[in-house]
């Protein structure tokens, strides 16, 4: 609490609102009140301390403020009553126990942060956390009271900006992905926009940028290579599979056919790698969210391996997850995983149930299980380099699968049996909005034999 005078100069001051300033009330006595808060919020202050002066009755009004701090801004209420003797009385409305957690987090949080006020359309800083400081490089004394746009958002992109600010003043949320300049040129953020109302009825708002800079142009350099590779790769394969074929034909000497026989073989298997990788990128891309009946799926996996290779099923009539057509990708690679790395006549199965409210599919056989040298990376996340050849990329496949949609992926060896277990959401969609029939992988058109 505090006293004014008819000039707006303290005539005295509680130890807590001195300490909110860093000062004592002694050092506050005499300074105008104007003088306690950031200069864009003066002429609000000063509007609302002289109507409550000139007033004829007892008169009481309310005004959001910031006090600047050595350390930090605080964005406080101040309420001013005048009193029968012509002086004003100011306190401060807040509740300590809320406003503290979080100016903390405002000031902890590793994400550039900032507080806005719209005016007329436009942005205008109203603090700044000091991860903002941090990224775009200005101090908090330099952008508070500057629109916000001026100073970070590039030139290309400022129609996109005004559609966002255009959004905040309507009271919507924005959320998405946009390039910023920074201290350490433009970068690319997750941005998101969250608007509310003062109680004086001012529009305001939060922005909140978080970097993702690197691990995007990392997806983007990683697809251009994979693309790249794959393309280049299925050429020259061609190359070697045509010369091979040509070699093992015309050669009269026994052993250089051999030899074009083993490139063959070579060949092929690097064939399968690079289809393998291309299934991956198809199922990956997919809709994460969309609801699967994984039973039907379970069912059409094991369809799609009869009559050659029985596949015995334990699944309920319906069993709808989160997960996308992936889910079947997931649920074919690891039975073709069980089918084609066991010897022959090994027992297959595909069981599925609900526990702990999740979804759970099983593969298991009575094959010897994984070689341990890929079920460590994959199942324990040691070092990948330890990954020898390809012929676990199908788990892969199944674990991200299941990991994109909010779940995982377990292995378990025990009584002769391997399983590997595929944790999924369970989905609460309409029967309707249910996927339960979904195409088979189409092959990619192969190198030709």
């Amino acid at each position: 609490m505090f006293g004014l005078d008819d000039t707006g100069r303290l005539t005295f001051a509680t130890n807590e609102f001195a300490a909110l300033l860093d000062r004592t009330p002694a050092e506050l006595v005499g300074t105008p009140v104007e003088a306690l808060v950031t200069a864009e919020d003066r002429e609000t202050l000063t509007a609302a301390r002289q109507a409550v002066s000139s007033a004829s009755d007892r008169m009481t009004r309310t005004c959001q403020v910031t006090l600047p701090q050595s350390d930090r801004s605080r964005p406080v209420t101040l309420e001013l009553t005048a009193t029968d003797d012509g002086s004003v009385v100011g306190s401060l409305c807040r509740t300590t126990e809320m406003a503290d957690p979080f100016q903390y987090l405002f000031d902890l949080i590793q994400d550039a942060v900032v507080g806005f006020e719209i005016v007329n359309f436009v942005p205008v800083v109203r603090t700044v956390n000091p991860a903002f400081v941090e990224t775009f490089g200005y101090d908090r004394e330099e952008i508070v009271g500057e629109p916000l746009n001026e100073h970070i958002v590039p030139g290309d992109r400022v129609e996109e900006a005004v559609n966002y600010d255009q959004r905040t003043a309507a009271g919507e949320v924005n959320y998405a992905v946009v390039s910023r300049k920074t201290a350490d040129g433009c970068r690319e953020f997750i941005y998101r926009g969250v608007p509310y109302d003062t109680a004086d009825g001012r529009r305001c708002g939060f922005a909140m940028y978080t970097d993702v800079t690197d691990s995007r142009r990392q997806k983007r350099r990683l697809r251009v290579l994979h693309r790249v590779l794959r393309h280049n790769l299925r050429n020259e394969l061609s190359v070697m599979f045509g010369t091979s074929e040509y070699v093992r034909a015309n050669a009269a000497d026994s052993s250089v056919s051999l030899a074009a026989s083993r490139a063959l073989d070579a060949a092929d298997r690097l064939a399968a790698v690079s289809e393998k990788a291309r299934s991956v990128e198809t199922a990956l891309d997919g809709d994460a969210d969309q609801s699967v009946d994984a039973a039907a799926l379970a069912r059409s996996v094991a369809d799609s391996y009869r009559p050659g290779t029985p596949v015995e099923t334990a699944l309920p009539s319906t069993l709808p997850v989160t997960g996308g057509t992936a889910v079947y990708d997931a649920i074919d690679n690891l039975v073709e995983n069980s089918v084609e790395h066991t010897p022959p006549g090994t027992a297959v199965r595909i069981i599925a149930e609900q526990a702990n409210g999740d979804a759970f599919v099983r593969v298991l056989d009575d094959g010897p299980g994984i070689p341990a040298i890929e079920r460590a990376v994959v199942f324990d996340d040691e070092d990948i380099t330890n990954l020898q050849h390809g012929s676990g990329l199908g788990i892969w496949l199944a674990r991200w699968v299941a990991e994109t949609a909010g779940g995982g992926i377990e292995y378990d060896r025990a009584d002769g049996w391997t399983t590997v277990s595929l944790r999924f959401p369970l989905s609460d969609a309409d029967t309707e909005d249910v996927l339960t029939v979904v195409d088979a992988p189409e092959s990619a058109a192969e190198p030709t034999r």
